[in-house]
């Protein structure tokens, strides 16, 4: 018997009078169902019955009297394994013409059919009948009801009705989830559709689903036999307990990828040569070594430490015990967490792992060992054992998680939301509870007594959303194959433009959306996001303390032009750096908007930079160096006020420049580098960033720059009185 196989009839009801929300609705059930057997590697048999077509093929109809089980179509007469070839054909299946009548009960007959005869060929380990049925209207006789329910019975046919109107309530008896129709108005011929299809259920063990719940209910299949991993908490030589591992929490992908190195009709060969400056080097076989290709370096193969040949002992071993707080969260990885016990039957191991886990506890210590799952699977983790406090009706316990190792943990620093000094307000508090509270996906007590459309009592149930990596590999995959079978069939072109493959996985109800919002609007409204600038304000002082001079009169002068109003809006070539620092302190700094000082101090900057530019480049009579200097200093410092050293740094490079063009060495060396008035960084320079800065101030000009710098030198050695007196007597 094929204990992992299954066969499966689906039966999708197509009549005229059904809604096309729910055919597309059971089209794309079936249609994900298959998607996921094919891509999980599971050899499932499916065929197909349709309820309600204009034409009638089944075998029961041919063999048998022609009158009988009408308006049922059957899909071949054999079982097919799961295919993408299979998933086609079923897209162009249910386009058969529809007709107004087919019987449910004489569908499941005719799967029933289908099922008996497949399991006289291949035994399986579960047969299963999926029914797709509007029970809303329709005319259906039940005079076999009470065989064909036994029949399902008799040979352990599993049957799951689905259909849209079915919604959940709680059973006052055990408080299960229990479905209901959510129709109010009801004909007659509907009530009596309903109430055998909810016979179903205590006559055959069907269950009943609607659109929502159906995917889960047809893939989750329950096991009957538990995990349990059997192994060995060794601790030193003497000290050996019997545990079993059992997974609490699996992040687990069940999409099977089977790596193929080349194709049947490719051949795989190897070079020896290589291309060195376009001349080709054939060395000798002899002289070459095994090794493999680490990013672009070649590594020699060293069979000493070929880790697949070191064989560690299966179950965990012992490494040490460290303090609990010295594992953070942040440590964890791997795909899984387990729940240590010991094995059952194992006394001995029992009172081992209770003295140890109360212990650890006492101690606030965890254990750090290596986990070795088989001789097979041999290749060692780090894990790491947390202790769990003790239950009266459970026995000691410890949780296994697995750790990263040091070269594949990646560290990353978040800016702290809160300081130990932050204080929040009642109405601070009271939005926060608000959000909290209307995000609950739990269902309140006078909503778990409504029908609802699920089985659990939440909106969203977490243990139901859907793989998102399967679902992506599911789309990109039936893209794939539909992109293929659009080239010869229009049918299939049409679907790929309609089709939305990129959806929603899934999706808050709307009523917890919109109150969410309003919650949200109002945790905005009280907590104000404002730009942080303390670090900007420390930076800035930091670099005050160090460039500022004391108090002298120009600091007065300064602070005085903002009590009296300037006679010049522009700075000036008589006096460029008192000019620049008025106009400032005058017209930039009382402005509050940030953009808008930002965009008077660069308009005040070009006008200085524009002057200091014809002091030094195009002199009427002679270079002032102090002029120059102060402008330049005064322009560099309030560079680091309003965050503009960006712009001084390519302003002074091009200064450099025409410096040495102009070969001005005096000049540089008695300003630029004797006062530092160079290249500016924000905060403490990097390394990068001093080199930069060094790079600067080296500068050479040359031998034919002898007369020049004579000619300079003399210019500034003499005093602005004797050269305007020497002037005046030429």
């Amino acid at each position: 018997m094929a204990f992992n196989k299954e066969n499966l009839v689906f039966v999708l009801d197509v009549r005229q009078g059904t809604s096309e929300e729910f055919k597309q609705k059971s089209i794309k059930i079936c249609a994900n169902v298959m998607k996921q057997k094919i891509c999980c590697a599971k050899k499932d048999f499916i065929s197909f019955v349709l309820v309600g077509t204009a034409e009638t093929c089944n075998e029961i109809n041919s063999n048998d009297s022609p009158k009988g089980y009408l308006n049922i179509f059957q899909y071949g007469e054999e079982f097919e394994p799961t295919s993408w070839r299979l998933l086609m054909n079923f897209y162009q299946f249910v386009n058969e013409t529809a007709g107004n009548e087919g019987k449910w009960l004489d569908a499941v007959v005719v799967a029933f059919n289908m099922l008996k005869s497949a399991s006289e060929q291949n035994k399986v380990k579960n047969s299963r009948i999926v029914l797709f049925y509007d029970f809303d209207y329709g005319h259906n006789t039940y005079d076999a009801y009470n065989e064909i329910t036994q029949s399902l019975l008799q040979y352990e046919v599993n049957l799951i009705v689905v259909s849209d109107n079915i919604g959940y309530i709680d059973n006052a008896d055990n408080n299960e989830p229990q479905a209901i129709f959510l129709t109010d108005r009801k004909s007659d011929e509907q009530l009596e559709n309903q109430k055998y299809a909810l016979r179903l259920v205590s006559h055959s063990n069907a269950k009943l689903s609607n659109c929502t719940e159906a995917f889960n209910v047809i893939v989750n299949v329950k096991s009957s036999r538990p995990w349990c991993w059997n192994s060995n908490l060794r601790i030193g030589s003497a000290i050996s307990i019997a545990v079993s591992g059992i997974i609490m929490a699996k992040n687990e992908s069940t999409v099977k990828l089977r790596m193929i190195w080349n194709e049947t009709d490719e051949e795989l060969t190897k070079e020896w040569g290589y291309f060195i400056s376009g001349n080709q080097i054939c060395p000798e076989q002899d002289s070459l070594m095994d090794g493999y290709m680490l990013g672009g370096s070649p590594i020699p193969y060293d069979e000493t430490v070929d880790d697949d040949k070191l064989k560690l002992p299966k179950g965990l071993t012992f490494m040490g015990f460290i303090p609990r707080n010295l594992v953070y969260d942040e440590y964890f990885s791997g795909q899984s967490t387990y729940l240590i016990l010991h094995q059952r039957g194992m006394t001995a191991s029992a009172k081992k792992l209770d003295a140890l886990v109360r212990v650890l506890l006492k101690c606030n210590r965890v254990i750090l060992c290596w986990k070795v799952y088989s001789e097979k699977f041999n290749k060692p983790r780090i894990v790491v054992l947390i202790p769990n406090e003790p239950q009266p009706d459970c026995p000691a316990s410890l949780n296994m998680l697995e750790m990263a190792h040091h070269a594949q943990y990646h560290f990353f620093e978040f800016p702290k939301l809160a300081t130990k000094k932050t204080e929040c307000s009642s109405e601070q508090l009271n939005a926060i509870d608000n959000l909290i509270d209307s995000m609950d996906l739990s269902l309140n007590i006078k909503e778990s007594e409504l029908p609802r459309e699920r089985q659990q009592k939440s909106h969203l149930p977490l243990n139901q959303l859907p793989h998102i990596f399967e679902h992506n590999f599911m789309d990109i995959m039936e893209r794939k194959i539909i992109c293929k079978a659009s080239e010869d069939d229009a049918m299939f072109e049409e679907m790929l433009n309609d089709k939305n493959f990129v959806e929603k996985f899934w999706k808050l109800p709307d009523r917890i959306e919109e109150h969410a919002k309003e919650a949200a609007k109002k945790v905005k409204s009280e907590f104000p996001l404002l730009i942080n600038r303390e670090w900007l304000a420390k930076v800035k002082a930091k670099i005050n303390a160090k460039y500022n001079d004391p108090p002298n009169k120009d600091d007065k002068d300064a602070d005085d032009a903002s009590l009296e109003e300037l006679d010049f809006d522009h700075v000036r070539s008589l006096s460029p750096a008192e000019d620049f620092k008025k106009l400032l302190k005058h017209y930039a700094l009382p402005i509050k908007n940030q953009t808008q000082r930002d965009i008077k101090f660069n308009h005040y900057a070009s006008q200085l930079r524009s002057v200091v530019w014809n002091l030094l480049f195009k002199p009427k009579f002679f270079i002032d160096f102090n002029k120059v200097a102060d402008a330049l200093e005064a322009y560099r410092k309030r560079s680091f006020v309003f965050n503009a050293y960006n712009d001084y740094n390519i302003w002074i490079l091009n200064v450099k420049a025409e410096i040495m063009k102009q070969r001005l060495s005096t000049f540089w060396e008695k300003v630029i580098v004797k006062k530092e008035l160079g290249l500016c960084f924000l905060a403490e320079p990097s390394l990068e960033e001093q080199r930069r800065a060094n790079e600067f101030y080296s500068l050479e000009f040359g031998e034919n720059s002898s007369s020049s710098v004579s000619a300079e030198a003399e210019m500034n050695n003499s005093s602005i009185d004797d050269l305007l007196a020497d002037i005046t007597s030429c």
